[in-house]
Order: C-alpha cells, then structure tokens, then sequence
C-alpha cells in the first residue's frame, strides 16, 4: 500500500520580499489551478463548487476524464502566463491539481554526492539548502535543523520524496483577495504492509481541558491507560485565552485609534500563538498514541463525535473559553488518521459512548466532578472511562472490522500490482 506524508515549510517573508517573482508565480499558479478545478468540476457535475470527501472525488476523477482535463489545462494556463513545464506538470497529475489545488513540481532529495538531475525542487540535504528552480532565478531555502531531523526520520523509515508543491494561502477576512503564509511542501511516499491487529487503542476525544483519554486493550482486557496533554499546556493554553479576552476588551473601548490598532495587533500575535500552542499539543498528543499503538501493533479506534452535536458544541452558548478547547479536536482526527496509514495500523471511527451505560445500555445521569450514574443498574463511573469500557464491551467486534480492514488493503494492493 502506498502512503504518503508531506512537510511543508513556511518561508519567512523577508524571503519573498527578495524574490517578488517568485511570490508573484505561487499566486499564478494558485489561481489556475483553482479555475481549472472549478471548470472541470462544473462540466462533471454541473456545479463549480462541490463539498465532496476525498473518496466521492476520487471516484469523479476516472481515467476517461483525463481528454477533457488536458483540454482545460490548454485552456487556463496560459490566461496566467504559465510555461510548458507547468501545463505538462498538471496534465501529468490532473487529479492531483483538483485535490490540492496546486500544480505538482517534480522533486529531487541529495542525501550524499548523488548527481544533480535538475529537478524543479531539489533538496540539498547535505549542503543544508532547497533549491526551487522553473523561475527567472533559482530560489534558495536554508534547511533549519529541525527539517532536516524530520526528512531524516522519513528516509530511515523507508521513504522517498515523490513530488513538492510552491504553495501560497489566500487572506481571509479581506475584501480583494490578499496572499500570504508562502510555504514549500515536500511530499514522501512509502510503500507499507498494513499491520494484524492484536488489540486495540481506544481514543476517547474530549475538549483539551478534560483531556483525550486513550486505553490499551489486548484480548478483551484494559492493559494501559493515557491521559493527555498534561496540565500545563492546558495552563498556558487557558492563560493566553484570558490575555486575549482582556485585550479584546480594552481595544473595543479604547477610544484613541492608535493604541486600539495597537491593542488589536497584540491580540492577533496572541491568537496566533495560541494556535501554535494547539497545534503542538495536538501533536504531542497524537505521538504518544501512535506510539502505544506501534509498540503492541494495535488497531486505533477513535470515538466519533456526531458531525451536529459537534457544531452544536462550537455554535452554542458557551464561553470564548471553552470554545478555542474545541479547536484541536479535527486536527487530532486527521492526524492520527493520516500517522496511522503511515504506519500500516487500522485506523477505525466508532461510537464510543460516555453517558451511556456500558452494562444495560441506559442514558446516564452526571453527579459532580465529571462523575456519571446509571440511574437503572446504579453503575458509576468517571465519564472519561466509560468509552473504554464500551471499547471493551465490544473488543471481539471492532477486531474483527480491524483485521477485515487490513485483509481488504492487502487485496487492493495485490490488485494494484497486478494491474501494473
């Protein structure tokens, strides 16, 4: 089975103030990738602008369709200045372009004294440089320690960079359209066996301040338990709410109009670096699981959140507090979806109830404390294991969905290479 994971690297805008050509290009390309999109959907469908999951358009996308993608690259393109490697690049990976919206460059990764084959991105990993060519002038990107570590870690586990993208973020918020957050993604791909199961890792996904609750269970028994992220993220991550509550409050009464400009600059950086602070929880998080999955080669199964129950919880009355505690939750599921394909682990979404019970099936009261009570049977328990008991109640079933997920990979994998 083929997997792929993507690094993308953010470039500092002293950067691209430099290089305005380059910024211009990203910007080009951005905006005929999208008009491309947009037409190729509309004469499928019938509609410009479609919400489909990655698997509804997979199954849009079929190879008959490739003649009438070619026809509106030939098309768009050159309304956007862009040259033949760039309109060869899309035709090659039409559906790719429609999925991310951003034309594929071909890449190269130099590890040692491999030759220099000119690639469009070539990733000087020994002389510490990305080299973006295609340009009026080759870009150079100095590659930070901490990329290099991550690209490392990626060919140790038997990858190779496939493709990379020239990617630029469109402002929200503003009335012409603006672009920023100018980034290079490199993208790896590996090919991995999928993993028999032997038990599982329940995710039990909460706000980020009753934390994520993951336990192990091998042959029907609870044998481990995690609770995540600890309490001073959740500290840091509650302290700099209060400070950009406070500031948003002082800037909306500050009658002067430079220091409310002031005020609000603050509170951008602020919110900015609170995102960072989720996301990097988020990431801890997600590490620690993947990890314990690894180690005892279990399945991960995450409780499902029902979609308006969700938006219930982000659109209610709830303080901007508790909120922002929301905000990680749909990144965790993407990427612990996303490490576990990498890592050939079934990855499975199920409803895991917390305020039913997990012996005779009645709702549930809450006590105090988080605590909860069958008023039924009289079980009680914190809320935060009671998905762990619902996991066990039906170890033998998700298993089994486990292990036919993996049996099916291989099947298509096999077929794949058969085909070929």
């Amino acid at each position: 089975m083929g997997v792929y994971r993507a690094l993308k690297i953010r470039l500092p805008y002293r950067l691209v103030e430099e290089r305005p050509d380059v910024l211009d290009l990203a910007v080009r390309m951005h905006l005929a990738a999208e008009e491309y999109a947009r037409r190729l959907l509309k004469e499928l469908t019938g509609q410009e602008e479609l919400k489909l999951t990655p698997e509804e358009l997979d199954a849009l996308l079929t190879p008959d369709k490739k003649e009438l993608a070619h026809r509106i690259i030939e098309e768009t393109f050159p309304k956007y200045g862009l040259r033949k490697y760039f309109i060869d690049q899309a035709k090659v990976f039409w559906r790719d372009v429609v999925f991310h919206r951003m034309i594929p460059l071909n890449a190269q990764l130099r590890i040692e004294n491999e030759r220099d084959r000119s690639k469009a991105v070539f990733v000087d990993l020994k002389n510490g440089v990305i080299k973006v060519r295609r340009l009026e002038g080759t870009f150079v990107i100095r590659i930070r320690e901490k990329t290099a570590k991550w690209i490392r870690e990626r060919i140790a586990e038997g990858a190779k960079l496939k493709l990379a993208f020239l990617g630029i973020e469109r402002q929200r918020g503003k009335r012409e359209p603006t672009y920023r957050k100018f980034y290079v993604a490199l993208v790896f791909a590996r090919e991995v066996t999928p993993v028999e199961p032997r038990g599982v890792v329940a995710v039990d996904v909460n706000r980020l301040d009753h934390g994520i609750v993951a336990g192990l269970l091998v042959d029907g028994k609870l044998r481990h338990t995690l609770r995540l992220p600890g309490e001073r993220a959740i500290k840091e991550l509650k302290r700099l709410h209060e400070e950009i509550s406070r500031l948003d409050e002082r800037a909306a009464g500050e009658a002067d109009p430079a220091k409310r400009r002031q005020l609000e600059d603050r509170v951008r950086y602020l919110k900015s670096k609170r995102y960072r602070k989720i996301r990097g929880v988020v990431k801890d998080v997600v590490g620690e699981i993947i990890k314990l999955a690894r180690e005892h080669q279990a399945a991960i199964v995450v409780d499902t959140m029902e979609e308006e129950t969700y938006r219930e919880l982000k659109e209610g009355s709830w303080s901007g507090e508790k909120k922002h505690l929301l905000d990680g939750l749909g990144q965790l599921r993407r990427r612990l979806k996303e490490l576990a394909e990498w890592y050939g682990l079934p990855y499975l979404e199920e409803r895991l109830y917390s305020t039913v019970c997990p012996r005779c099936g009645a709702e549930m009261e809450e006590l105090n404390n988080r605590r909860m009570r069958c008023p039924s049977c009289g079980f009680n328990d914190d809320r935060d294991n009671i998905p762990l008991l619902w996991a066990k109640r039906l170890y033998n079933e998700l298993i089994a969905k486990a292990v036919a997920g993996a049996q099916t990979t291989s099947a298509q994998m096999a077929l794949s290479q058969t085909q070929n």
